[in-house]
């Protein structure tokens, strides 16, 4: 995604003494951007969504991410409570829409229903960066570096006009209710 040596260019360091303050300053970027689009930029490996039971007849299951790469795997207990397991070729995922949907190739199995009884484990996130985010992400990092204090006194400031909402408008998921 955007690494420590992105950030050092970006921001014009030369050092290595604030190495530390970039990795954290690109993760509050990263966050920032996804709470804000309601989207995962970052490539997250195995995450994992729980649910109490799996849907009756034809229903499908949302995702909670968007975008979904994969589905590895969804993990459930049957009737009698034993583990079982769904791999990803008994699995379809439709990617249309906001939130994809999760939909057995055939029909869903009986499933106990219990808290967290039921968990799908899925690759997410964008397999590469747009260019549009990252560089909205660059900005709020070379923002957060040059303003490490809450209040900043005595200037005057005014967003970018081509700053960080724009960039980022495209993918803003506007949620309702």
């Amino acid at each position: 995604m955007i690494t420590v040596e992105d950030a050092k260019a970006h921001c014009r360091i030369e050092h290595g003494a604030e190495d530390g303050l970039l990795e954290s300053l690109i993760a509050a970027a990263f966050r920032q951007i996804e709470n804000r689009t309601g989207q995962v930029f970052d490539k997250v490996e195995g995450a994992e969504m729980v649910l109490d039971s799996l849907p009756s007849g034809g229903a499908g299951i949302e995702l909670q991410w968007t975008p979904v790469r994969t589905v590895n795997e969804l993990v459930f207990l049957d009737p009698q409570g034993v583990e079982q397991t769904m791999l990803a070729t008994e699995l379809s995922l439709d990617a249309r829409g906001v939130y994809p949907k999760l939909y057995p190739v055939t029909e869903w199995p009986e499933s106990k229903g219990q808290r967290a009884s039921v968990k799908v484990k899925a690759d997410i996130g964008y397999a590469e960066l747009p260019a549009d985010v990252r560089a909205a992400a660059l900005l709020i990092i070379g923002h957060l570096y040059e303003h490490r204090e809450a209040v900043v006194i005595g200037t005057i400031a005014t967003d970018l006009p081509m700053g960080v909402e724009l960039l980022l408008a495209p993918y803003v998921i506007h949620r309702v209710g």
